[in-house]
């Protein structure tokens, strides 16, 4: 079957768009987790948001979090 450049374009958009979709319960976990480790050096307020973009063939991955202050920690030599 012969697609035309627009139309194989148009396929693998679709494709591609149906792979990028990350399911609320697993953002959700994502989430979860990136909190966990964030709490580690901020306070956080609440959990961290995330949005998820796919263009040009790659995923940019936004985290934004609000923080009541940054803990301090040692470094270990």
């Amino acid at each position: 079957m012969k697609y035309k450049n627009s139309e194989r374009e148009r396929i693998n958009y679709v494709i591609q768009a149906d792979k990028s979709v990350m399911s609320d319960g697993c953002k959700a976990l994502v989430l979860q987790d990136i909190a966990e480790k964030f709490n580690e050096y901020f306070d956080l307020i609440g959990l961290p948001r995330m949005e998820i973009n796919y263009t040009n063939g790659e995923y940019t991955v936004e985290i934004v979090f609000k923080a009541e202050r940054i803990k301090k920690f040692n470094i270990l030599k």
